[in-house]
């Protein structure tokens, strides 16, 4: 643990709440960002959505469509920890990586509203991330938040010249409040999926 008090301000040194918070909160500038850059250069992409008609096959169901969104939004969740507890190199992990590319990722696609289902407006694709965006970015930042400081292999460089800490898979400990904060943000994309799945059924 560093003893400089300017230390507090490093992530890596920050309790998991505010972690937590700064890291969705970096998320959020990075994905908005990239929305704004994205939706700049591609102002023709949003007179498209008007001309589509969002069609659900008869054979879909609310629980199939669940299960497709979650098992892919899981894959996503838990690649993230992962990355956070296997690695480390200086400040940044694969988790880290994964999350930020992710934010990249869903700031481009709104931008250029290269959904499945364009949207005739930016108003309503705003009003659909509010309803499951924000909230699948939320757990993604959350678990991300609670899985940083994990790293089983931790380097000052990369690639890496030698660890600098080396530790096993149960050493690994989590308190209470990153506890809590692992089963809201599981809970939290669980519920994400299905408010999703309802706005794709229709119901």
């Amino acid at each position: 643990m560093c003893k400089n008090p300017k230390c507090k301000i490093r992530l890596y040194e920050m309790g998991v709440l505010k972690r937590s918070v700064v890291i969705w909160v970096l998320f959020q500038i990075v994905l908005w960002i990239t929305f704004g850059i994205a939706y700049y250069f591609n102002l023709d992409a949003w007179n498209k959505g008007a001309d589509i008609i969002h069609t659900v096959s008869t054979e879909d169901s609310l629980f199939k469509t669940f299960f497709i969104i979650i098992v892919n939004n899981l894959i996503l969740f838990f690649l993230i920890a992962l990355g956070n507890i296997f690695v480390r190199f200086g400040i940044v992990t694969p988790g880290i990586l994964i999350l930020l590319f992710q934010g990249i990722m869903i700031g481009w696609t709104a931008g250029t509203n290269s959904f499945e289902y364009p949207f005739p407006s930016v108003l309503e694709a705003n009003i659909q991330y509010l309803k499951v965006g924000l909230w699948e970015t939320t757990s993604y930042a959350l678990i991300c938040g609670v899985t940083l400081t994990k790293s089983l292999y931790i380097s000052d460089t990369f690639p890496a010249k030698e660890w600098s800490s080396i530790s096993k898979l149960n050493e690994i400990s989590f308190n209470f409040t990153e506890r809590i904060l692992a089963v809201v943000s599981l809970a939290i994309l669980v519920l994400s999926a299905f408010i999703e799945a309802i706005l794709i059924i229709g119901l």
